[in-house]
């Protein structure tokens, strides 16, 4: 079951990216490299571009969404392709030692494919399955550079063009979700601490279904049940906490999600990738008013 909006599943998600970037930068990162080759970081790891690419020089402070394959020796051991399938970010941050590979990241172009080689000889810890006179390798795509005003005027762009495919009339919310009200409801209005109970159907802007409590297709076996949290806690996606408090109860409606309010660069699961704009089909069943806040108690005047 994929819940597009759960931000436990997108932590998750984003620890699991970082692991799997930190199994091929830690081995790195701590180890010199004995051999020559074509170029070299200031630390001494051994690299060589196999095709350059067009685009900008990567500098300390990007983020770039990158490719990774590990070998031992021609042995393939890792693949984020396999693994994830879409690219994963990465912050070029200070090298933290003169080993460190972001050095190898910063001499790098947008669109470089790069391996960096050394040998395990000089690994703190052999690998498994390896021995004297062994190399290891870390292939690197360097697929993109990530901006994040550029992403939004080009998401804005391709938002507009799915509205008017769609002859959608819509609204923006204060953060820029775009709400298209099909059918107004007459109850109360959503607001930061109410409960709220949702039917929904989330998909990608070509259509395909990512999730839905209302379509028994998409969750075999799964019990169909609305969906509730308290609006403003967030419980939910950026863009969900944003929409549902401009909707009333009774309300049918269409939000068009950019990504910075969805899963951004993480993406969540097979499905949602990186900078995925996000479709969803909501109903507001219900709103119930929040807990009201506590007031602290007034201590007692100190006595005289």
């Amino acid at each position: 079951m994929q819940v597009p909006f759960d931000h436990k599943k997108q932590n998750e998600q984003m620890k699991k990216n970082n692991l799997l970037l930190a199994a091929s930068l830690g081995a790195l990162a701590l180890a010199s490299c004995g051999k020559s080759g074509p170029k070299k970081t200031p630390g001494g790891i051994a690299f060589t571009i196999e095709k350059a690419g067009k685009g900008e020089k990567l500098k300390k402070g990007d983020t770039v969404l990158v490719h990774f394959a590990s070998y031992l020796n021609d042995s393939l051991l890792m693949s984020s392709r396999q693994q994830q399938g879409s690219a994963l970010p990465l912050v070029i941050t200070e090298s933290r030692d003169k080993y460190d590979l972001m050095d190898g990241f910063a001499m790098l172009t947008e669109g470089d494919s790069a391996v960096f080689v050394l040998p395990v000889d000089s690994m703190p810890q052999m690998p498994p399955m390896a021995k004297k006179g062994d190399v290891m390798k870390v292939a690197f795509v360097v697929e993109s550079k990530y901006a994040a005003a550029k992403q939004n005027a080009q998401e804005e762009k391709e938002i507009a063009e799915y509205i008017q495919k769609n002859n959608l009339k819509t609204t923006k919310s204060p953060k820029g979700v775009h709400i298209a009200v099909t059918q107004e409801g007459t109850g109360a209005q959503a607001k930061a601490g109410d409960e709220v109970t949702v039917n929904y159907t989330g998909k990608l802007m070509d259509g395909t279904k990512f999730d839905s409590n209302v379509d028994s297709t998409i969750r075999p076996g799964m019990p169909l049940e609305p969906l509730k949290f308290n609006v403003g806690e967030g419980r939910v996606i950026p863009g969900w906490d944003d929409a549902l408090a401009q909707l009333k109860k009774g309300s049918k409606a269409t939000l068009v999600i950019p990504s910075s309010l969805a899963y951004g660069l993480q993406g969540s699961g097979p499905i949602i990738k990186p900078n995925s704009i996000l479709v969803f089909d909501v109903e507001l069943l219900d709103v119930k008013p929040g807990a009201p806040a506590e007031i602290p108690a007034t201590p007692p005047p100190p006595a005289k």
